[in-house]
């Protein structure tokens, strides 16, 4: 009788897990989902921008509405893994009435079982139409394409990349350090965005912007008192921001000046601060630095719009 109560309990605590984790996936995700460092993750996407600005555009409005359609399509079918489950539970109670009046028999309990099967194979399918949310970036981005392509050459394209994929990703750990207790800080360079284009004025404009990020990996310590082995999880040590700018200028039409007082070291620009600043053999280049982990696209428009204050226009 025991070991008959005992499988009962296993069974009907399979039966729950089961039951709730369709439930979960009949209810639409509202909550926002976080990784383990407890920041929002975002959908991750990388475009290669190679092509004229419309074009760019408009493939990325065309991947937000895919990705708005399949997860519409999927929503249809929610319910459907639960339906499936409790019609198997039906089936499984035929069987058990059977048992009652002195029939053994364990068809529909076999036939309820592969229903369930059934259904948790549909959830599953269901639950990877639950994309997450584009990251800010990526409207930023495209306002970014949207602001500059009146500056391009008729016909003219950008070149480079749009990497959204994540910033503390291990492919793009720059270098590593341990620190006196022998704990391991990771230094990641996140090159989100990078991009090339000959303007109509005839110079040749570079953007990249960098994020860089610190992450201390989880270690071993023994406790002083207990003398007890304890894992500490990973901390996010902080992140900054770098954007790299070189503007090459058409010596027909530009001179560059060395001081101007809207562009000039250490000046505040938004969320940004010039860093580095050069305007040697007719090309600006400089890095203006920010503390802040998100910085909008109109911090970075800003800043190459005061760059241009360093370009004087030739007499004709």
């Amino acid at each position: 009788m025991e070991a008959f109560f005992c499988v009962g309990g296993i069974l009907l605590v399979f039966v729950l897990i089961i039951f709730f984790y369709l439930l979960n996936t009949a209810r639409k995700r509202n909550a926002p989902v976080t990784n383990n460092l407890g920041k929002k993750d975002y959908l991750p996407v990388y475009i290669s921008l190679a092509d004229k600005p419309q074009s760019i555009m408009q493939g990325m409005d065309k991947l937000k509405v895919d990705v708005q359609k399949t997860e519409k399509s999927g929503d249809k079918w929610r319910w459907f893994p639960m339906l499936i489950f409790l019609a198997g539970v039906s089936l499984m109670f035929i069987d058990l009435l059977l048992l009652l009046f002195g029939y053994t028999s364990f068809i529909f309990i076999m036939g309820g079982v592969a229903l369930w099967i059934a259904a948790i194979v549909m959830a599953r399918g269901l639950r990877k139409s639950d994309f997450q949310d584009f990251p800010p970036r990526y409207n930023g981005t495209k306002s970014i394409l949207h602001t500059l392509r009146d500056d391009l050459r008729p016909s003219g394209t950008f070149l480079g990349h749009l990497d959204l994929t994540g910033a503390l990703l291990p492919t793009k750990v720059a270098r590593t350090s341990k620190d006196t207790q022998d704990r391991t800080t990771e230094y990641f360079r996140d090159e989100w965005l990078a991009l090339k284009a000959k303007l109509y004025d005839g110079n040749i404009l570079r953007i990249s912007a960098i994020q860089k990020s610190k992450k201390r990996k989880s270690y071993t310590k023994r406790s002083r008192i207990s003398g007890k082995y304890k894992t500490k999880p990973e901390k996010f040590k902080g992140t900054e921001h770098d954007l790299k700018v070189r503007i090459v200028a058409n010596p027909e039409v530009y001179t560059i000046t060395r001081n101007s007082p809207t562009f000039k070291h250490g000046l505040n620009i938004g969320k940004f601060t010039i860093s580095e600043l050069s305007t040697e053999g007719g090309i600006i280049s400089f890095v203006a630095s920010s503390p802040f982990e998100e910085v909008e696209h109109e911090n970075i428009l800003q800043v190459i719009r005061s760059a241009y204050s360093l370009l004087q226009r030739k007499a004709a």
